[in-house]
């Protein structure tokens, strides 16, 4: 005949706790080294190198800004005087312009806003650029790409609203040139807008940056509630 041995309850259940402990060590131990990963992370600073500068996308902004510059220039010397020059029939136009204002011809018609245009200008490329140096490492270079445009669009008329006056140049104001007449051509009909390179790169980036952080909020907020 076998003997059944019945252990006492606090018995198995000291026992039951003792095989759970490795277990729970376990857990605690890749909480903690995931903890000290993260918090490693955090005080590693950013290091300049070869990859890191050109990952930082740092480069990118001045050879942007040269571009807006010779673009500006070039339609100033070959351009001036001649009037509309027709590129795409009743569509699109190289037309030279200078605006004294903000986007749009906003404000032209007042002198001193012009020196407000240029205090937002700067203030705002400082603040961009001030925000990507802080977060270098930290963004995505899809944000990083993005900021360097605006970097580009808000210097590269900086440049024209600080610099070209008619006592420096023989033109006064930013150097606005691509045309389109999205809405039609003929008596009646205006163009949609005259702009140049730089109003290019920061529009644009601005859209792109402003659809990429809400599909980002979207998409965090539905991987929440799951």
């Amino acid at each position: 005949m076998e003997e059944k041995t019945n252990l006492p309850l606090e018995e198995k259940e000291e026992s039951a706790e003792e095989s759970e402990k490795p277990s729970l060590k376990k857990e605690d131990a890749t909480k903690d080294s995931e903890e000290s990963t993260l918090f490693s992370k955090k005080k590693i600073p950013f290091k300049w190198t070869k990859k890191t500068f050109f990952y930082s996308f740092l480069w990118l902004a001045p050879l942007l800004i040269i571009l807006d510059q010779v673009t500006k220039w070039l339609v100033v010397n070959f351009a001036s005087g001649t009037g509309p020059i027709e590129v795409i029939h009743h569509f699109f136009y190289i037309n030279l312009t200078f605006n004294k204002g903000s986007s749009f011809g906003m404000g032209s018609d007042i002198p001193w806003m012009r020196y407000l245009f240029i205090v937002i200008s700067w203030v705002a490329s400082a603040a961009i650029l001030y925000y990507w140096i802080k977060n270098l490492g930290k963004n995505d270079r899809i944000i990083d790409i993005l900021l360097c445009f605006c970097l580009a669009g808000a210097i590269g008329n900086g440049i024209d609203r600080t610099f070209y006056w008619e006592g420096t140049t023989s033109f006064s104001g930013v150097i606005d040139f691509f045309q389109f007449y999205i809405f039609g051509y003929g008596e009646g009909k205006s163009s949609f807008a005259i702009f140049n390179v730089a109003d290019m790169y920061l529009t644009c980036a601005v859209f792109v940056l402003v659809i990429v952080l809400l599909y980002r909020e979207i998409k965090g907020s539905k991987a929440k509630n799951k």
